[in-house]
């Protein structure tokens, strides 16, 4: 941005021993996973405690499976009763595990009803629900939001919070930036977290990444109309929610990309005539939005082979270029 606007509140005093959602959270479910040990992840809502989780799961090649237990009654989670040689047997639901290795991750624990909390505790202390065994290579995660006023939930008592490996967990500016980064978040929407230090004390990492997603699909009269502040009061508090929008105008319009023109026999020259003008024009900050356009589209450029790609954004700075072509990779990659 050229122009950092105020802070529309003072940075609340952070909890000093919160762990970071990030590369630091990542090492300690590492070494809860090893130790085979269940963990309670306890924090506010959006800040990205069980996407951490799955990502976790997913960098090392574990299995994810999620119960939220808020929505279950206890045949959901015990399973229902079958009669078998005379004799009663329960048939554990298909969602429990039963081979390989992961993380059960039970979502709103202290949101459950006292009927499916029992045979939860059951699960985290023994590791089983009747003739259940949660397999040796998976571990219990719970995440929840804290007790207190913000939130309807109910009080975890020491018998419960004894299961665990307990951690109180934080939102993270400098984490959710380099995640933004690679997640493709609005690029006015990260200039704007990464000048307030205090952004996350008043508002939720996940409510900037939906309103990230809601402007990506917005079109260029669209996001310069009064639609834009709307959408974002939709997910933001009021004075945040003005502040992203008037970001927008701190800065001259970005050129707009369609992925028509890119695959057009002139696009890549066209495209890199563009990137030129910007570099002329010191505008590095809407070079970075061309680029960051390109990226949304790839799913659009089918039609490209790598080769191609790599001339198109042939122009882009050298780092800039190298991200386009590794999400380009990793599209490919993933069909």
């Amino acid at each position: 941005m050229s122009n950092v606007r105020p802070s529309p509140a003072k940075a609340t005093k952070a909890v000093v021993d919160a762990i970071p959602v990030g590369q630091p959270l990542m090492r300690l479910l590492d070494v809860a996973w090893r130790a085979r040990r269940a963990v309670l992840l306890e924090g506010p809502t959006g800040i990205g405690k069980s996407e951490l989780v799955a990502q976790f799961c997913a960098a090392r090649g574990l299995g994810c499976t999620v119960l939220d237990l808020s929505l279950l009654e206890p045949p959901d989670l015990v399973g229902l009763p079958v009669i078998r040689d005379g004799r009663t047997h329960y048939a554990p639901p298909v969602e429990l595990p039963t081979e390989g290795e992961g993380i059960l991750l039970l979502e709103e624990l202290n949101r459950a009803e006292l009927a499916v909390l029992q045979p939860a505790l059951q699960l985290l202390s023994a590791r089983r629900l009747h003739t259940y065994v949660l397999p040796a290579g998976w571990i219990c995660v719970a995440a929840v939001n804290p007790e207190g006023d913000d939130y309807d939930v109910r009080r975890m008592d020491a018998a419960l919070r004894g299961r665990f490996l307990q951690a109180s967990v934080r939102a993270d500016r400098e984490e959710w930036l380099r995640w933004a980064e690679v997640a493709e978040v609005h690029p006015v929407l990260t200039s704007v977290v990464a000048a307030h230090p205090d952004v996350f004390a008043t508002s939720s990492p996940r409510a900037w990444t939906y309103l990230s997603d809601t402007w990506s699909v917005m079109g260029p009269d669209e996001f310069a109309s009064p639609l834009r502040a709307t959408v974002a009061r939709g997910y933001l508090p009021a004075a945040w929610a003005k502040l992203a929008a008037a970001a927008v105008d701190d800065q001259p319009a970005a050129p707009h990309v369609e992925a028509a023109d890119l695959l057009t026999a002139d696009g890549a020259q066209a495209f890199a005539d563009l990137c030129d003008q910007l570099r002329l024009d010191g505008r590095t900050d809407l070079l970075l939005h061309v680029a960051w356009q390109v990226r949304r589209l790839l799913p659009q450029l089918g039609a490209l082979d790598r080769h191609a790609f790599g001339q198109l954004v042939g122009a882009l700075p050298g780092d800039v270029r190298q991200r386009c072509l590794d999400r380009f990779d990793a599209l490919r990659a993933s069909r």
